[in-house]
């Protein structure tokens, strides 16, 4: 994030970031428009990565978000959602599975 608050190509670089898949049925293409997704990881800074994959009538929406979220925690509380399938946190360079 830069001195204004606003996130930078160049502020992202110089930081960590871990990758979220948050997997959706399909009725929810975009998961950000869900708002207790909204609340939930808003203090994380979630920043979609491209568009919602969408594979066997289900959306994957990968997302980055801070490297210091509590990730099970988020995860709990993401599952708790009714149009939420699965949520996982996704490793470097590997397709959903």
């Amino acid at each position: 994030m830069n001195h204004n608050g606003y996130y930078s190509k160049e502020a992202d670089e110089n930081c960590l970031n871990m990758n979220l898949v948050i997997q959706t049925e399909n009725k929810e293409k975009d998961v950000l428009v869900i708002q207790q997704v909204k609340e939930i990881l808003a203090p994380y800074h979630p920043i979609k990565t491209g568009e919602p994959f969408y594979l066997d009538n289900q959306f994957y929406n990968y997302l980055t978000i801070d490297n210091n979220a509590p990730v099970a925690q988020l995860i709990d509380a993401l599952m708790q959602i009714e149009s939420i399938v699965s949520v996982y946190q996704k490793p470097l360079d590997f397709p959903p599975m």
